[in-house]
């Protein structure tokens, strides 16, 4: 079925359209931490509840009084209210939850990064971007927008201005079926490892910008706060943390990809990531790994394109035997299985592999006389690692 996916790319701008951007996205966050206010009082001095519709209808009045804000979009302005509406309603969900609350909180300029056309106000022709009550600059059209724009959003980011338009899909990628299924377990001395034996190596990349880094920060904290200088160094320790994160979102994409043309079934670990990164001795590396992006990329690419995906219980997937159930105590720092009832011996990730296949339903016993050593496939070469 259609489905909507997000197309982003890179603006050619100039100094007016960055502008009419930046006074834009500094009324739409003085608007956002208006609204927050006003719903704060009212409830702490009245026990009112003000909803977005309340706010909504005070905005002619607003551009009445206020020419700056009468130059913004109206559909941009209230998207800006609908941004603390969410936020509120995720703030009473947490709370029913029994989860932390956190309750909304106001924006500083350095969090407030974008604004959405939801509908209007905006046109794309050829590769020149028209907005509403701003202007004109072109885009870097690094592949064709294929099917119907229905949103437009302008975001501002360490390395410039770019957009990216929410598309309804005509018609999803297809992938002809294989009759193959698949178990993946996610590790740390490996990215990943397949139920067939194929392994896929963790890049680290964090770890390897990891000096690069720390130079960075240190003039950072060098600099005296508020200074240009400061600006600089801040913007400088961004950008290497925005080519890492790319670096990442790269490989998690590209390698979620592969497994979805050759496979008709995945079945992975649902992993209780939040709770796993209150380790600290294994933080750093299960954050730098990224299984969260990882299998939420994985299940995007494989529903739309008709494969399914099946998330199963996590628990003791590493210390059951794949052929034969026995459970064996094996600790984390042990990455050879050896099972004490029928004498299994292979790699602790291809057992925990071949274990969440098979809680999926998707089994096909472990032959004998498997190898220890999961096979490092042809993926790192595919992918470019």
């Amino acid at each position: 079925m259609p489905g909507v996916k997000a197309y982003k790319y890179k603006l050619k701008t100039n100094a007016r359209f960055v502008a009419g951007c930046s006074a834009t996205l500094d009324i739409c966050r003085e608007l956002y931490n208006a609204a927050l206010q006003e719903r704060r009082d009212a409830y702490r001095t009245n026990g009112l509840s003000i909803g977005y519709h309340a706010q909504a209808v005070q905005l002619p009045q607003i551009k009445q009084v206020r020419e700056d804000v009468g130059k913004i979009h109206s559909q941009v302005l209230q998207d800006a209210l609908r941004r603390v509406d969410k936020a509120f309603d995720a703030f009473f969900r947490r709370c029913r939850d029994g989860e932390t609350p956190g309750y909304p909180r106001f924006k500083a300029a350095s969090r407030y990064g974008s604004f959405t056309y939801p509908q209007s106000g905006f046109r794309l022709e050829g590769d020149k971007l028209h907005l509403s009550k701003i202007g004109s600059c072109r885009l870097r059209v690094s592949r064709p927008i294929e099917g119907t724009i229905k949103t437009c959003m302008i975001k501002r980011d360490v390395d410039g201005w770019y957009v990216v338009f929410a598309v309804e899909e005509n018609q999803c990628p297809f992938f002809p079926l294989t009759g193959e299924t698949v178990g993946i377990d996610v590790g740390i001395e490996n990215f990943a490892t397949l139920s067939t034996g194929e392994a896929v190596e963790n890049p680290e990349f964090l770890r390897e910008s990891e000096a690069e880094l720390k130079t960075a920060q240190r003039k950072v904290s060098r600099r005296k706060k508020g200074s240009k200088r400061r600006g600089k160094a801040v913007k400088l320790l961004g950008k290497k943390h925005q080519k890492i994160g790319r670096r990442r979102a790269d490989f998690h994409h590209k390698t979620a990809l592969k497994v979805a043309r050759e496979f008709d079934a995945i079945a992975v670990e649902d992993l209780n990531i939040k709770g796993m990164v209150k380790n600290h001795h294994l933080a750093k590396s299960i954050s730098d790994a990224g299984w969260s992006q990882f299998i939420m990329i994985l299940t995007s690419k494989a529903e739309s394109a008709g494969r399914m995906v099946i998330k199963v219980n996590p628990s003791y997937t590493s210390q059951d035997c794949s052929r034969c159930g026995q459970r064996n105590r094996i600790r984390l720092g042990t990455r050879v299985y050896r099972c004490s009832r029928c004498g299994l011996v292979m790699h602790r990730d291809r057992n925990g592999a071949l274990n969440v296949k098979g809680r999926a339903g998707l089994s096909g016993m472990v032959p004998d006389g498997e190898s220890r050593e999961p096979r490092i496939s042809t993926y790192n070469a595919a992918l470019g690692v």
